[in-house]
């Protein structure tokens, strides 16, 4: 029987034997990478995604993945028409953490194995040569070029919080001798406001009289900030102790100057400690307040200059900086605010009047391609990218900003990939058009729900392949913390590309939890900085796999020849071959899980 999986560390020992002992016949249909007989014609094929796997066979299929076999660079045999792309690095047979640019051998002989390009995401079409040219069809090679661009927005001018200044009365008494007398009047530094007749007040300046006689430093300094307490300033205070003479009617003084903004008393009024007597407000600087489109907001930073015009007042300042940008997006219109400090001593700028904003975003080097040549459905973007030959593919990328008929390209492409920038429609169209042909001929889809058991899902031969690729990865991170290196952040790429297809053809069913989890922990793991993280990440992904594993295809693990512990102590969950326990969490006891009798509706 064929057997399905082809794991890391079964592969990593045929690698090792077939290198350390040349008597040891290789598998049939394979060639052992480390062995290259003189004048050997046969060409080798490899896996795109599972470079490990080498065959002589050209229509093969890989017994991990079930994708078609392409040939090995150097193997003596073109790539074939579809075939992986261009080899973008050279990696260690055994899963060692060490890639080269360039072919190379190890210490003990064995060839570097190449890891080709991912093979383009979509349906491709073949154009025949004289059709490019009759469809109008025009390239453009994505390049990293430096383009900025001026950003437009409106904003309000709006008083300046910082620059108001609020007088509170501090005491029971009455306004007298009010200096201000409407809002708008305009308030000096040190200019009186108003005085306040308080018995309580006065009250304070007898002890304060009392306490000067005595000559008690002590009580002179508690009954001096009594004084202050009760709201009479330090020149006053120094004017009763200078004249030694009860001041009745006490001034108060502005401490800021300003424009009254609001005036909350009048003359004779009864105030008790806490009511507000009026506000001040200079308009010597004054707010902009932005609003911002949402898809702008990434290109915006605090301390950004921008430029400012003002219908209302053309000889207003036309400089800005930007102050602030507030924490909430407004749902309905998807803008952001933004506050922007303008300097206002000329005194043309009122609050509410409209303004007319330019942020000039700085020029940075960004990989992008013509604004045209992106496309954009209900999936997203892309675009349609030449492989060469009269071959096209479309290819989701993850746009950025757009400038200069440019649009920045995040993920999705490198520098020197040439995208087709004239005529695309027509090719996307053709895509779509044989996709949808081939949706029609494919088998029903399955009829499961969210009650289904795992064991009951329609579950073939190349679709379990694809979700051992999640189990695969879990013997990977075992074998890694065994032998103590570092994972190959790409070398996980394949699950985590796979797991998309997954999760749309299991919709609604129990499944998607598990590869939702199992993702997130790998996502993790590339991240992963040391042995203690990756291990936290393995128990992360087993705790999701172990439904499937248990529930889903046991038969299938066990006939695999993989055996599932548990360390005793922490309940963590691992995955490997062979009977001996190697606990990757520590030295703590571990036990065998045993693997449940056969289930329905998986074939192993």
């Amino acid at each position: 029987m064929n057997r399905p999986l082809l794991f890391v560390i079964p592969m990593a020992a045929v690698l090792l034997s077939a290198c350390g002992n040349p008597k040891v016949p290789a598998t049939a249909g394979t060639v052992p990478t480390g062995q290259t007989a003189a004048g050997q014609e046969a060409a080798q094929y490899t896996c795109p995604m599972h470079p490990h796997y080498i065959s002589t066979d050209p229509d093969g299929t890989c017994p991990i993945c079930g994708m078609d076999l392409v040939p090995v660079a150097g193997s003596g045999s073109a790539p074939a028409e579809g075939a992986a792309g261009e080899i973008l690095y050279y990696k260690h047979p055994m899963g060692q953490p060490d890639t080269s640019p360039v072919p190379k051998k190890d210490s003990m002989g064995m060839d570097y194995i190449p890891v080709y390009a991912a093979p383009d995401a979509g349906a491709g079409v073949v154009v025949a040569s004289e059709m490019v040219q009759t469809m109008g069809i025009r390239t453009a090679a994505a390049e990293v070029a430096a383009f900025g661009r001026s950003l437009r927005a409106f904003g309000v001018v709006e008083t300046n919080e910082r620059l108001e200044t609020v007088s509170v009365a501090r005491l029971e008494g009455w306004i007298e001798d009010l200096t201000v007398r409407a809002e708008g009047d305009t308030v000096r530094p040190g200019s009186r406001l108003y005085r306040v007749y308080s018995p309580d007040l006065i009250a304070a300046q007898k002890d304060m009289l009392a306490s000067l006689t005595v000559g008690n430093a002590t009580r002179i300094a508690a009954v001096r900030q009594r004084l202050r307490s009760l709201g009479m300033q330090d020149t006053v205070i120094e004017r009763l102790v200078e004249t030694r003479a009860i001041i009745e009617r006490v001034p108060v003084y502005a401490e800021t100057g300003g424009t009254v903004a609001e005036l909350q008393v009048r003359e004779g009024d009864y105030v008790k400690p806490g009511t507000p007597i009026l506000r001040l407000q200079s308009y010597s600087g004054v707010w902009v307040i932005a609003s911002v489109p949402e898809t702008d907001l990434a290109l915006i930073r605090s301390g950004l200059a921008v430029r400012l015009d003002y219908p209302s007042a053309p000889e207003a300042p036309g400089q800005g900086v930007i102050d602030y940008i507030y924490p909430t997006i407004e749902p309905k219109t998807r803008t952001a605010q933004v506050r922007i400090e303008v300097d206002n001593r000329s005194g043309y700028l009122r609050p509410g009047a409209y303004a007319d904003i330019t942020i000039d975003i700085a020029d940075e080097a960004r990989l992008s391609v013509p604004s045209e040549a992106v496309l954009r459905d209900s999936n997203g973007a892309h675009v349609i990218v030449a492989l060469g030959g009269g071959r096209f593919a479309g290819r989701k990328v993850t746009t950025g900003v757009s400038a200069g008929g440019r649009t920045e390209i995040v993920t999705g492409l490198v520098a020197g990939d040439q995208v087709v920038a004239s005529g695309q429609f027509l090719l996307d169209s053709e895509a779509n058009l044989r996709e949808g042909l081939a949706k029609l001929t494919a088998p029903a889809m399955m009829t499961a729900g969210p009650d289904t058991p795992l064991s009951d899902l329609p579950i073939d031969a190349t679709t379990l392949a694809k979700i051992d690729h999640f189990t695969d990865m879990a013997l990977y991170f075992h074998e890694a913390l065994i032998d103590g290196y570092r994972i190959d952040p790409r070398f996980v790429d394949p699950a985590l590309g796979l797991g998309e297809a997954l999760r749309t053809r299991f919709a609604d069913t129990k499944l998607v939890p598990i590869l939702e989890e199992a993702e997130a922990a790998l996502r993790a793991a590339k991240a992963a900085e040391d042995a203690g993280a990756l291990a936290a990440e393995l128990a992360r992904l087993m705790r999701a796999l172990e439904p499937w594993l248990l529930g889903g295809a046991p038969v299938h693990y066990r006939e695999a020849g993989l055996n599932l512990f548990r360390d005793i102590k922490t309940g963590r969950l691992w995955l490997q071959e062979g009977s001996g326990p190697l606990n990757p969490y520590g030295d703590g006891e571990t036990e065998r899980v045993a693997w449940p009798a056969p289930m329905n509706g998986v074939q192993p």
